[in-house]
């Protein structure tokens, strides 16, 4: 399988907030230098209009005062005029000179340029009437703009007044404007990618971690590997719904594997009840002549033959016993469920309970807090299970000591507790306590059936067998459904 370049969340951010800030800096630092070159135009504008403005008037006047013979044309008043124009420095005059109404310059800041005719169109425009004009040209390879106002009184058109004007201290400026708008950018770019990334990095974090910690997970151990801070945003809920995810499959791997283990226990009790049924069987036979042919020898044998004899007995019947159980163990998987009263199946329970337990040093305490509950069951087996359970803790119980049988109801079952106060169950041995032959007992007093048998009867009746267990105290706790109905 081709193996993907991995690209991640927080890259992707960073790239595209990257993006977005160099295109941010970019129209800004371009629109904010275009609106002050702008304005710098607008100020040179203002400047030369206000000038040529000032020196309109008085010009004006000097041309009609020497067409009428006020002054004499060779006293220069428009000269002088051409001159204090062109000593301005703010802003800074390359040249200046009037024409008449033909174009023709009558005044000039450079001598070499008088009587020279001027048809440009900047001059035709303003000898037209257009009024106040300018325009951005070039004089000896420096940058110029040159304005030009018309010379009019009473309707009458008396020429034009130009005038140039250096653009380079405001090229100057234009070009400072550019760097600091330059570097601003870039500071602007610097710092907006600086708080995108620790912003990205922040929020791609929790998404690593959870992303580590899928990957973590595996079916040996479904347990979050991650603590999981608690948010009030999208990722918090995706953290919650990985935390739930994770709970809900391992409660379902727990089911899978309970339902695998009882599968496993249901064929292996299947398997050894059909065996245990054969052996039984052949078992019985011998063993039927093996007891009647010891009875008659108990009438005829010496009297000093006595004590061999009945510990034959007693082996005897440790084997009937076992065969017993290996038939009720065979027979398990068969119920006659009929409908009972939880009074009366305690009320046998009990009377049971205190003739099997008569050859034990214990004492029995009873007590029914169910009441009259209606149960559906088959008597005879659970009888069989709750003996097995109580003969089990008076085996375990010290001397003198007591043994309890409650019933009562919770959460829609009849629960019936057997505690005892014995040593307890070692860690080692609770997993295995319901597996067939497993016994703690030691040999020859125990054959590890009785609580095997005694779930298989409890979970055909739809219900549960449980323990907890501690020094001094272990209860066994069988849960069965009631009666519908009730």
């Amino acid at each position: 399988m081709e193996k993907r370049l991995f690209c991640g969340i927080k890259t992707k951010f960073i790239a595209v907030s990257t993006v977005i800030m160099a295109v941010s800096s970019l129209t800004w630092g371009g629109w904010f230098w275009y609106k002050e070159s702008q304005h710098i135009t607008t100020r040179l504008e203002t400047e030369g209009r206000l000038l040529l403005s000032s020196m309109e008037a008085p010009i004006i006047d000097a041309i009609l005062y020497e067409s009428i013979g006020v002054v004499e044309e060779n006293v220069g008043l428009l000269d002088n005029f051409v001159e204090q124009i062109a000593g301005t420095r703010e802003p800074q005059v390359v040249y200046a000179f009037i024409t008449d109404h033909t174009g023709r310059v009558i005044s000039h800041s450079n001598i070499n340029e008088f009587g020279q005719i001027y048809s440009d169109p900047l001059t035709r425009a303003v000898l037209s009437g257009h009024g106040f004009m300018g325009r951005k040209s070039e004089a000896a390879g420096a940058a110029i703009f040159d304005m030009a106002m018309p010379l009019r009184i009473g309707g009458k058109n008396w020429g034009a007044l130009r005038v140039g004007v250096s653009m380079a201290p405001f090229l100057a400026e234009q070009r400072r404007l550019e760097q600091e708008i330059l570097i601003f950018s870039m500071l602007f770019f610097l710092i907006g990618n600086g708080v995108f990334y620790l912003v990205g990095a922040r929020m791609a974090r929790p998404l690593k971690e959870l992303s580590e910690a899928m990957v973590r997970v595996n079916y040996q151990s479904l347990d979050a590997p991650f603590s999981v801070q608690r948010r009030c945003d999208e990722l918090g809920q995706l953290q919650q719904s990985f935390g739930e995810m994770l709970g809900r499959l391992k409660r379902t791997e727990q089911e899978r594997e309970l339902a695998l283990a009882q599968l496993l226990q249901s064929e292996k009790l299947a398997t050894i009840g059909k065996i245990v049924a054969g052996v039984a069987h052949e078992i019985n036979n011998p063993l039927m002549v093996m007891s009647t042919s010891l009875f008659h020898l108990e009438k005829k044998a010496p009297q000093d033959l006595g004590r061999y004899l009945q510990t034959h007995k007693e082996g005897m019947h440790r084997i009937e016993t076992i065969v017993r159980q290996l038939t009720d163990f065979s027979r398990v998987g068969t119920l006659d469920l009929q409908p009972v009263s939880g009074a009366t199946f305690f009320r046998e329970t009990e009377g049971f309970a205190g003739m099997a337990l008569k050859k034990h040093d214990i004492r029995l305490v009873a007590r029914d807090e169910a009441g009259d509950a209606q149960l559906s069951i088959d008597k005879g087996k659970l009888h069989q299970v709750v003996l097995n359970l109580l003969l089990n803790a008076a085996d375990a119980s010290p001397p003198g000591g007591v043994v309890q049988l409650v019933t009562y109801l919770e959460g829609g079952s009849y629960c019936l507790a057997i505690r005892d106060q014995g040593a307890g169950i070692a860690a080692e041995n609770r997993d295995k306590i319901f597996e067939i032959f497993f016994t703690t007992k030691p040999g020859g007093e125990g054959t590890g059936i009785g609580l095997a048998i005694s779930k298989s009867i409890v979970e055909m009746h739809s219900g549960s067998i449980s323990f907890e267990s501690r020094f001094g105290e272990t209860t066994f706790l069988v849960r069965l459904p009631l009666r519908e109905g009730t």
